[in-house]
């Protein structure tokens, strides 16, 4: 009898350690599971969010009615530390008219010298010339000098386009301690041929913010980008 208890006792005792065996491997299982699968929704989402930086995202568009309509963009630059914004619109008009305006634009702001921001075009030909800017920036941050070159060229038969991006290699200019120099600045505006009379409009510009947050570059670049579109709009109308 004494021996019989004790063999239920020491396959009772034995059951209950691969019970337990069993309810610690579950556990185990389940806390690696759970950790295993918000790793891999952290990273998904990480993915995600990483790939819709890179994508277009609309950030304005117009109100106005009784003006030309546009949409704001931007994006980040895969594999660097640029931002990119677009504008585009139609434009009632021809390719060779908007890039006049465009060109007239910047004289002006060249000939203005008590208007922010300052133009000075150290030289000019048919097809570029080379600029020196300084950006009137929000407190606490230093006003921002730039060198650019533009160039115009027809990348089609009767479409036109302007790029420039930074050129401080042809600048004299020594760096201001006043002054925070834009190193990279890049941009274009493609003017295409929609009908006889109208074409669509594509302004983009990439720069590095650097320590400039994204609440307050989102707002100025929009403002710039507006801007330049209704200046060519409304030198064109004339």
């Amino acid at each position: 009898m004494n021996h019989f208890l004790k063999s239920q006792l020491s396959r009772y005792g034995n059951n209950a350690s691969i019970v337990k065996y069993v309810c610690i491997v579950l556990l185990a299982s389940s806390v690696l599971n759970s950790c295993s699968t918000y790793r891999i929704n952290r990273l998904k989402n990480k993915s995600i969010k990483e790939w819709k930086a890179y994508q277009w995202n609309e950030m304005k568009r117009s109100t106005d009615k009784q003006g030309a309509e546009w949409i704001i963009h931007s994006r980040k630059v895969e594999g660097t530390n640029l931002l990119e914004y677009k504008i585009e619109g139609e434009i009632a008009s021809t390719p060779e008219a908007c890039v006049a305006a465009f060109w007239q634009h910047i004289h002006h702001q060249a000939d203005d010298i008590n208007k922010y921001p300052t133009y000075d075009i150290m030289d000019e030909s048919d097809s570029s010339f080379l600029t020196y800017v300084i950006h009137n920036e929000p407190f606490p941050f230093k006003d921002t000098e730039m060198s650019l070159r533009y160039l115009f060229s027809n990348y089609k038969e009767c479409d036109r386009e302007v790029r420039w991006n930074e050129a401080w290699d042809e600048n004299s200019i020594p760096p201001s301690k006043k002054l925070n120099r834009v190193e990279t600045f890049r941009g274009s505006w493609n003017f295409s041929a929609v009908s006889e009379n109208h074409t669509k409009a594509v302004n983009i510009v990439q720069f590095d913010p650097k320590k400039m947050p994204k609440w307050l570059v989102n707002p100025m670049v929009r403002k710039f980008l507006k801007k330049g579109f209704e200046n060519i709009e409304q030198t064109t109308s004339k």
